[in-house]
């Protein structure tokens, strides 16, 4: 099961980048990046192999957190900075797209999984898999910029930005880690793997 999940979703982002890379249907792809991500959050649950109550609080406690952040950062700018949410991502709560919530739960279990095998101590796979987080959102964050996820105020991207990331993080995985839902899962790893393949290759091509 978990092999015709990775082979699945390792197509639908091949599919991607390629879309994206060509003029003509750039627009077309770019529309369909909230649907895109809903499906890579959705093949990450069906890889996993335990689905604890604790593991769905879990879920629930990333999303709100996400948003709760993110609501912050786009009406005050005292979290990540000056910057605002376009059209892109589907639809809005208080002007934060949902599936930001549900990304933020997704990186964080992406993210956690790379590590499990190599039984860290706890504090150290804690900011491990939080630095791994930013990391991806350092991948993603020109790209986004460009494709019109997002915008920045003056088109800079602040460090303050992956402060904030990682401090957040740090919290999802403090708890992550604390309930023992970190597992070894080959499907959320090739979504790591996925995702910076997918915005590196982008990073370059746009």
């Amino acid at each position: 099961m978990s092999r015709k999940l990775i082979i699945f979703i390792g197509i639908f982002y091949l599919v991607g980048i390629v879309g994206m890379s060509l003029g003509p249907y750039k627009s077309f792809f770019v529309g369909l990046s909230f649907f895109h991500l809903l499906l890579s959050f959705g093949i990450l649950l069906l890889g996993r192999k335990t689905h604890t109550p604790t593991f769905w609080l879990f879920i629930g406690i990333a999303f709100a957190t996400g948003m709760l952040v993110e609501w912050i950062g786009v009406h005050t700018g005292y979290l990540f900075g000056s910057y605002h949410y376009g059209a892109v991502l589907g639809p809005k709560l208080l002007g934060v797209p949902l599936i930001i919530g549900i990304n933020w739960a997704m990186l964080s279990i992406v993210s956690a999984a790379l590590l499990s095998t190599l039984k860290l101590n706890f504090w150290l796979e804690v900011l491990a898999s939080a630095a791994l987080m930013v990391f991806l959102d350092f991948l993603m964050e020109p790209v986004a910029v460009k494709l019109g996820f997002w915008y920045w105020k003056d088109g800079i991207i602040p460090i303050y930005n992956y402060v904030c990331w990682f401090v957040t993080a740090v919290f999802l995985q403090f708890i992550l880690r604390k309930w023992r839902l970190n597992e070894a899962n080959n499907v959320a790893v090739a979504l790591f793997i996925y995702m910076t393949i997918f915005f590196t290759f982008l990073n370059f091509r746009l």
